[in-house]
């Protein structure tokens, strides 16, 4: 039987490499580390993706009611195809690495503007501190739409990997605040299940990849300190998921977070949601980030560009 490295797309196996194993065993035991790898990675990965043609600027958003404010990037593109859409995009890294100023959002630039949020991580700080950060800034955009440029009713909210479990909680928080609607939450490969027991939450993957073992440390890190893990940590927790925004779940067959993914996507389903679900195969987590000229990642962001201009043109 064929182990999960010989079944990775060969066009994306060439860009995991041990030295991403070496950074992933960093998480938890030396979370200094880690982030100064992903750094590092992020600088190899600006020279290799397409660049952002457009103003980038920083910005400070008011926290919700007892909590700090929040850093943000705002990138508005010189041109784009839907003037006054706006995405939230937040960044991913496993809900304890990463950055705002993340060079992942150009590929959504040629449609609309992106702010990028700054949240807090952890482990310095546990759930749900990243998701009241997003909500601040949903509720800040919609209050400052005519000063930002942007449409109210045209309102993104998306993120990969741990940022795209962030926005699915921020998606469940923001209804249950009775906060503004949301247009169309981008959720890629989002990690939304603290207890990964499904099948593809067994695989074996190499050590390159993010593992289940990877994942629960970073988890144990991230849910709330007391008690069971929320909703608002974990989306798949949720009881109810009536009335949130119609969703993009993306993920590939060889992710560990394949089954809850595609069980979220169901739960949506289910609700009377409308959802545009993608598994793409031969790829494990991350595939369109590491390796985004892969023609599998190719196809991906293709998808994911398509899905957006066809909402946006509703």
């Amino acid at each position: 039987m064929a182990s999960i490295a010989d079944l990775i797309d060969s066009d994306v196996r060439v860009n995991f490499t041990p030295e991403r194993g070496e950074q992933l065993a960093m998480i938890g035991p030396d979370m200094t580390a880690a982030r100064a790898r992903w750094a590092e990675l992020l600088v190899a990965w600006r020279l290799i993706l397409p660049g952002f043609d457009g103003r980038e600027e920083p910005g400070i958003v008011p926290g919700l009611t007892g909590n700090p404010d929040v850093p943000v990037h705002v990138y508005t593109p010189n041109r784009m195809e839907f003037p006054g859409a706006v995405m939230i995009w937040v960044h991913g890294g496993g809900y304890v690495m990463g950055t705002a100023d993340d060079p992942f959002v150009y590929r959504y630039t040629p449609l609309m503007k992106v702010i990028s949020v700054d949240y807090r991580m952890a482990p310095e700080h546990r759930s749900p501190a990243a998701v009241l950060d997003t909500c601040a800034v949903i509720e800040w955009v919609v209050a400052n739409a005519a000063r930002l440029d942007v449409d109210p009713a045209k309102i993104i909210l998306g993120g990969p990997s741990g940022g795209g479990g962030v926005a699915a909680g921020a998606a469940l928080m923001n209804r249950d605040r009775g906060g503004p609607a949301l247009l169309y939450q981008m959720l890629i490969y989002p990690m939304i299940d603290d207890r990964h027991d499904t099948p593809s939450g067994h695989f074996d993957l190499p050590a390159y990849c993010w593992t289940r073992e990877v994942s629960l440390r970073a988890w144990s890190m991230y849910v709330e300190a007391q008690g069971e893990p929320s909703c608002y940590a974990a989306a798949i927790r949720a009881q109810d998921v009536a009335g949130l925004p119609p969703a993009y779940i993306m993920t590939g067959d060889l992710d560990l977070f394949r089954d809850e993914d595609v069980a979220y996507a169901r739960r949506l389903i289910a609700a009377g949601i409308r959802v545009d679900l993608a598994v793409f195969p031969g790829a494990p987590h991350g595939f369109d980030l590491i390796a985004p000229d892969a023609r599998v990642s190719r196809r991906a962001i293709a998808h994911q560009l398509d899905c957006l201009r066809q909402v946006l043109s509703r």
